[in-house]
């Protein structure tokens, strides 16, 4: 699993590539937000997975 990391401009700019991205090669994509926590972009079935243990 890799992670990537972005700006909230640029994901918002790319979402549909960012979500192929993660979906189809399992990457972690972490949204920076200025004076905000960050936030991940993870598959579903990946957030199922790490819930379930």
């Amino acid at each position: 699993m890799i992670y990537l990391s972005t700006n909230l401009t640029d994901a918002s700019i790319n979402l549909a590539k960012l979500c192929n991205k993660v979906v189809d090669d399992r990457d972690v994509v972490i949204i920076t937000r200025p004076e905000s926590e960050n936030v991940a972009l993870i598959a579903a079935s990946e957030l199922e997975s790490l819930m379930e243990t």
